[in-house]
């Protein structure tokens, strides 16, 4: 074997250490923190009230920690969204309010946003509104529309995230399977587990801050809501799920409408494929999942046309465990995206130094539930991929940019980046809230965030080259967040 395919072995092996790692420290610290609520409780988004209303059940029993699905949540989501034995008769709306407070190790370099503060903001950072629940037979949606009061655009309110699908019953091979057919505008977002990236943990960050943070693989940052999609699944034997759905780049009067983009907005050009294969196999209340998914898109950057396209081939493996118990829960998860890149546009535009790049994503977490009410969730994640001077490069790198780049925050070029997140929360109305604001009323979840950055852009201490300290150091980006996040 020669010196440079040893060197590659080398990294490989390194790099699944370093993940193995990871993954035992997010299980061990969770489990300590587990330990100790355990030694002082030792007494007795879809996480909406329109869904409770509809059940009859109350937010617990679809959610270990809202927006975080149990066994029965699945279930329901997978079933369209249509199970009906509450006695609620009003049609199937929800609101929801986030509110939170960040605090950052270092100011930014300049406001986050109008009329926003370098540091210490206090925003209402969103407003949802959704329709979400049975419209008619075996008809369910998730539908929302979200205002983004913080981001300081003049018409900030746009069509979020969401699903329609009808689902139904069938014998496959002598077992109960649910099929169904699913349209969405966010590929994942149909998804029951919450290891893919549209309800990936954590499900609420603040949108003020970090300055800086690393790059993500197209399927979790670059199609939502500008594509539109439909496609099947189904459930066989409560065990073996399948997807698959095909989707289209929106064209821009609709984007419009929708305000989720304009004539300069990405196009996805080709009819991209997604597809999911997961298998949950569970004794008693232990649940165990090992799944994989991915995407194809040939995107054209800009609406740039003459150039040709970007193609992003995205993989994922996906792996979660969740202990579903009468008084607490336990959920860990691993989720690795491998992202495979054909920058032919961006290349031919002077964006990009290579024309083939890769990026993988990788995150564990763990989420440790007690009666539904009170959380502790630490997660690890790592981003790795190719160097690139025109995508990472910073001004004074030695490979200097060419000012195209999307980032130019890297002396080294490099997408590296990687950090931990602690997340504690308190669920007060999980099983129902006080005199008539029952939990077909009402959720809350109220939560502070803690976030480190180990490394940005292959650096810990003046990444860019700049000099400029503050947020050009990983650990100025380091926030605390203090958050309310109220459904109705």
């Amino acid at each position: 074997m020669g010196k440079g395919a040893m060197r590659s072995c080398a990294t490989a092996r390194d790099a699944i250490e370093t993940k193995l790692v990871a993954f035992a420290l997010v299980l061990a610290s969770v489990l300590a923190g587990a330990a100790a609520i355990l030694a002082g409780s030792a007494g007795p988004a879809e996480a909406l009230p329109s869904y409770a209303r509809q059940t009859g059940q109350p937010c617990a029993a679809c959610h270990t920690a809202f927006p975080e699905l149990t066994p029965f949540g699945r279930r329901f989501k997978i079933g369209g969204y249509t199970m009906q034995s509450g006695d609620w008769t009003g049609p199937p709306v929800a609101a929801m309010y986030m509110a939170g407070f960040t605090h950052t190790n270092s100011d930014q370099d300049a406001p986050p946003a109008p009329g926003l503060h370098t540091n210490d903001n206090l925003v209402s950072q969103q407003v949802s509104g959704f329709i979400a629940g049975r419209l008619i037979g075996n008809v369910g949606s998730f539908i929302q529309i979200t205002g983004a009061p913080s981001s300081g655009a003049p018409n900030n309110v746009f069509v979020d995230a969401s699903d329609v699908r009808y689902a139904d019953t069938l014998k496959l091979f002598g077992q109960d399977t649910i099929w169904g057919i699913d349209v969405n505008n966010t590929p994942t977002v149909e998804d029951p587990w919450n290891t893919t990236p549209s309800f990936g943990w954590p499900q609420i960050s603040s949108t003020v801050a970090p300055a800086f943070a690393p790059p993500l693989t197209h399927l979790e940052s670059g199609y939502g809501q500008i594509v539109g999609g439909a496609g099947v699944y189904g459930f066989w034997n409560d065990m073996l799920y399948g997807a698959v759905t095909f989707y289209k780049g929106l064209p821009v009067p609709v984007l419009q409408a929708f305000n989720d983009g304009n004539s300069t907005t990405d196009a996805l050009s080709n009819v991209a494929p997604y597809w999911r294969v997961a298998l949950e196999p569970h004794w008693g209340p232990h649940y165990l999942m090992v799944g994989t998914f991915g995407m194809y898109g040939q995107i054209t950057p800009g609406r740039q046309y003459g150039y040709g396209t970007d193609n992003y081939l995205d993989v994922g493996f996906d792996s979660q465990y969740q202990y579903d118990g009468d008084q607490y829960s336990l959920t860990v998860k691993l989720t690795d995206i491998l992202e495979w890149q054909k920058l032919n546009a961006t290349y031919g535009l002077g964006g990009s130094t290579n024309l083939d790049n890769t990026l993988n994503s990788f995150k564990a977490n763990a989420s440790f539930v007690w009666d539904h009410t009170y959380s502790i969730g630490f997660g690890y994640f790592n981003i790795t991929g190719s160097s690139d001077c025109n995508i990472y490069g910073s001004p004074a790198a030695p490979c200097l940019s060419d000012g195209l780049g999307a980032f130019e925050n890297s002396y080294r070029a490099s997408p590296q980046g990687d950090g931990l997140i602690l997340d504690l929360a308190y669920i007060p109305f999980a099983h129902g809230a006080p005199g008539p604001y029952d939990y077909t009323t009402w959720n809350a979840r109220i939560g502070i965030q803690f976030t480190e950055y180990l490394h940005l852009y292959g650096g810990s201490n003046n990444f860019d080259g700049s000099f400029l300290g503050g947020t050009h150091n990983a650990s100025g980006n380091n926030s605390v967040f203090a958050y309310a996040w109220l459904a109705f």
